[in-house]
């Protein structure tokens, strides 16, 4: 009786203590303890790390082309399981560098901030990491260069989804990207940023024309990742489109667009893309980097 008592005493003197960890009241880095991150790091090393930038958008918030990706990042990590870090709103903003309301940053800039950022998480634990953009062209620029550089540089692949190109491949309606656009600052808490109809006086505002730059638009030239321009006038970028007649009108179109961006999240298939996005870090790891290690040190 007393070896066995003993025996026990030894093993649970010898167990691993788990403390009490405070389980996750939300998804954002920013709002989470030590504790609650390092056991959910135990979990799954994903984070969605939303991207857009802050410029002129008409009578629209000049974080409009950040809320789309924090949106969706927000609703991304629900769905894989993982956490979203906010707050990088700063990137190259494109075309409305005239505008005083408009924060430029250049492309190299932006690239040299994220990529730090994509280092520290690496080391952190986040092998994982997804970089989400929408609605905002020049993302490109800074994103997809992040996620080549960042390959060559570790051979740990990270993930650009450009918001843009997936409505076009799921052939989302113009009308239901708009309604996303109320669901998304809904999800985020920031539907009040949106104008009503009558807050705004609806003077003329005519803008210079730029020929040129029409006509390379119309052959498929246009655009910040084919030619270098900038708006004619401060107003001339981020049109409103139909506004809500009343609050509560806003409100029901921000439930209707609420419900649009998690089918699309939902049409997105984030568990199959987290899966994958391991599978192609663990061949890149145990086949191509063996084989071919002298010629690929970073």
């Amino acid at each position: 009786m007393r070896l066995a008592l003993s025996l026990l005493f030894t093993l649970l003197l010898a167990a691993p203590v788990h403390p009490q960890t405070r389980p996750l009241h939300t998804r954002d880095f920013t709002r989470l303890s030590h504790p609650q991150i390092a056991a959910q790091l135990a979990q799954a090393d994903v984070i969605f790390i939303p991207v857009g930038a802050v410029e002129a958008n008409g009578t629209q918030p000049t974080g409009r082309d950040y809320v789309w990706p924090l949106a969706y990042s927000m609703v991304m990590a629900e769905a894989a399981g993982g956490l979203y870090l906010p707050g990088i709103a700063w990137s190259f903003p494109g075309t409305t560098r005239p505008a005083p309301s408009t924060i430029h940053i250049t492309p190299q800039s932006s690239l040299v901030g994220l990529k730090a950022l994509a280092h520290s998480l690496l080391k952190q634990g986040f092998r994982r990491q997804v970089y989400v953009s929408g609605s905002h062209g020049p993302a490109a620029l800074t994103l997809g260069t992040l996620a080549r550089e960042f390959f060559e540089e570790t051979s740990v692949p990270i993930l650009y989804v450009n918001l843009d190109t997936q409505w076009t491949r799921l052939q989302i309606s113009a009308a239901d990207r708009q309604r996303a656009l109320y669901g998304a600052h809904k999800i985020t808490n920031r539907l009040e940023d949106l104008p009503l109809a009558g807050d705004y006086a609806e003077a003329p505002h005519s803008f210079p024309q730029n020929k040129g730059l029409a006509a390379l638009g119309r052959l498929g030239l246009g655009g910040s990742l084919h030619v270098g321009s900038w708006i004619a006038d401060e107003m001339a970028h981020g049109g409103a489109g139909p506004l809500p007649q009343s609050a509560a009108e806003r409100e029901q179109w921000a439930r209707e667009g609420e419900a649009i961006v998690r089918r699309h999240v939902e049409q997105l298939d984030i568990p199959a893309a987290m899966a994958a996005l391991k599978e192609h870090d663990r061949f890149t790891q145990e086949v191509i980097l063996p084989k071919f290690r002298q010629r690929l040190q970073p």
